[in-house]
């Protein structure tokens, strides 16, 4: 039994399953994210990431199994609730409002905490200064790099603790993925955990302290993320295509 003052995961999900009508998507997934870290889940297009990260943030109600957020439990809970303890999603694919200003933009991400608003602003800034120039300008003016720094801003305007993101490197250039991967270390190192997915396997598993390999709807195996490059049954999986 572990001592009473042992650190205890920011988020732990056992036994999680989803089985919607026809096969199963989820099957009994184990999953612990600690505090302060980077944690990737790996897997190929239709593994289950989208609809495991889903999950978490309360967006598929017909789950079994837990999920518990720095020692609360989640499900049942609608997907406000959940961003207001602490847990943001930014899915795959997530759209600036092209019209509204870069600002405008980011402030639909503060709509659940008004206070703090310039602070929160300024470390969005802090992460990403590109969007300071731009902060009165069309977001559909902007290139797709910096569209996607304003969904990723627009989240961090939630004020998260846990931050989950769905392929983010998806489409974006090798430099911009290098320009990314800093910003998510800089994230990490300001008190922000991330959880992110990807089929990108070595993108993901780069920057990741912990690792998941997801594989029809389960783990197969999991590691720290460099790591994972290495074992024997990953490679196996990727060869095999």
């Amino acid at each position: 039994m572990a001592p009473q003052d042992a650190p205890r995961p920011l988020l732990e999900v056992r036994h999680l399953s989803f089985s919607p009508p026809g096969n199963p998507v989820l099957k009994d997934v184990e999953l612990t994210v600690w505090g302060h870290q980077i944690t990737a889940i790996a897997g190929a297009d239709g593994a289950g990431k989208t609809t495991l990260l889903k999950a978490i943030s309360g967006l598929l109600p017909e789950i079994s199994g837990q999920i518990i957020f720095a020692g609360e439990p989640l499900v049942g809970l609608p997907p406000w609730e959940v961003v207001k303890r602490g847990i943001v999603y930014v899915p795959e694919g997530m759209r600036v409002f092209p019209q509204m200003s870069v600002l405008e933009n980011l402030e639909v991400g503060a709509y659940l905490k008004r206070q703090g608003l310039a602070a929160r602003l300024e470390r969005v800034f802090q992460v990403f200064p590109e969007l300071k120039d731009r902060i009165h300008s069309p977001a559909g003016s902007l290139s797709g790099g910096q569209q996607r720094m304003v969904t990723l801003g627009r989240g961090l305007m939630s004020e998260p603790r846990l931050l989950l993101l769905d392929e983010p490197f998806m489409g974006l250039s090798p430099k911009l993925v290098t320009r990314f991967c800093n910003s998510f270390r800089d994230l990490r190192r300001s008190g922000i955990t991330l959880l992110i997915s990807g089929q990108h396997i070595r993108r993901v598993l780069a920057i990741a302290e912990s690792a998941h390999f997801l594989k029809g709807g389960m783990i197969v195996c999991s590691g720290v993320g460099v790591d994972l490059l290495q074992n024997r049954l990953l490679r196996d999986i990727l060869f095999a295509g």
